[in-house]
């Protein structure tokens, strides 16, 4: 019964060392774990009290348990735990922060990684109603034996930490994650760390810092989606025409995702103020944080009555004709040029 109660308190699993520690005997563990019997091993020393399907929140729960006291869940899955939708997709890989002093190595699905930046705790919460059980009596919560455990709590690291370590840590990524394959790893990623900033799930600051406390090796495109993030850009399409705008001789750099001078209200993605010219992504994904459809060309006829020329992109567009969508915008910023160097209406220009 003591085994059970304490399994209670960590989602229904249990380690070996908990299991003696409660009084149950290797044959009786071994008896638990029979087939047909009512246990079944999750990983090396850790047990499940039932049988059945294994839920996110077991996985989770169990590389926890693996790996001792202080562990932290990191990389994609502590993406997905902090609500972030473009980080790697989790799969049978979970990625564990220990500080150095632990000496565990990779089993299973559980990978290990030693760290002397160990963050400080958050906790990530299972509300799928399909894993809730029954609530857990206040005297078992209170365990002696695992007095920092809670019912469907699991500890992970914070969001920054999170975005930076789902880049470094490639072992479990999949190939459009890594330097190999640059251009689709490099959008993945200034889709994910912009989103990060742009859904308030981490500060610019945070992930500033983890990017340049990052391990140089796996870390050289993070730095450069960090760059455009600083810059202002809030979605990878941004970033993409930030990169096409820096090969232009013609252009000077735009303000990004800045206020409107004189204008209430309105943040464009890329503006240069002393040509009244803007130039926004159609971004779907990344819109929907924000203005509808609606609200979009109800914001568009609102500039062009202040005289702003307002170019759309089409992030499909920006990929497959950027010479052509770069013409467009430089002759845009000529035609501007040439009209707020033309003589007043009223004055005529001199012979």
């Amino acid at each position: 019964m003591r085994a059970l109660q304490l399994a209670q308190v960590q989602d229904g699993l249990i380690t070996r060392a908990q299991a003696l520690a409660t009084g149950l005997t290797s044959s009786a563990i071994e008896h638990a774990l029979r087939p047909g019997g009512p246990w079944q091993r999750v990983v090396r020393g850790v047990y499940a009290t039932f049988t059945g399907p294994l839920a996110p929140i077991h996985r989770l729960r169990a590389a926890c348990l693996r790996a001792g006291d202080g562990a932290l869940i990191t990389g994609a899955w502590a993406c997905w735990m902090s609500g972030l939708r473009y980080g790697p997709q989790p799969g049978e890989v979970v990625d564990v922060l220990v500080a150095r002093s632990v000496d565990r190595a990779h089993t299973g699905f559980v990978r290990v990684h030693q760290t002397g930046r160990l963050p400080r705790a958050q906790f990530w919460v299972d509300r799928d109603e399909m894993s809730v059980q029954a609530p857990v009596p206040a005297e078992v919560v209170l365990d002696v034996l695992v007095p920092t455990a809670r019912p469907r709590m699991i500890p992970k690291v914070p969001a920054a930490r999170a975005v930076v370590d789902a880049i470094v840590l490639t072992e479990s990524q999949r190939p459009d994650w890594t330097p190999a394959h640059s251009e689709a790893a490099l959008r993945n990623i200034r889709a994910l760390m912009c989103e990060a900033v742009q859904r308030r799930k981490a500060t610019l600051r945070d992930l500033r810092s983890e990017v340049l406390a990052a391990r140089r090796r796996g870390s050289a495109l993070a730095r450069v989606a960090l760059a455009d993030v600083e810059a202002g850009c809030r979605s990878a399409p941004e970033c993409e025409l930030r990169d096409l705008v820096r090969r232009s001789r013609i252009l000077p750099e735009p303000v990004w995702n800045r206020p409107l001078p004189g204008v209430r209200g309105i943040i464009p993605d890329a503006c240069w103020p002393q040509r009244r010219l803007i130039v926004e992504v159609d971004s779907r994904s990344f819109h929907g944080f924000g203005d509808a459809p609606e609200r979009t060309e109800h914001r568009r006829a609102r500039l062009a009555a202040l005289g702003w020329v307002v170019l759309p992109v089409s992030p499909a567009r920006l990929r497959s004709s950027p010479a052509g969508v770069l013409a467009q915008i430089e002759a845009a910023y000529r035609a501007a040029g040439r009209e707020f160097s033309s003589p007043s209406p009223g004055k005529l220009p001199p012979h």
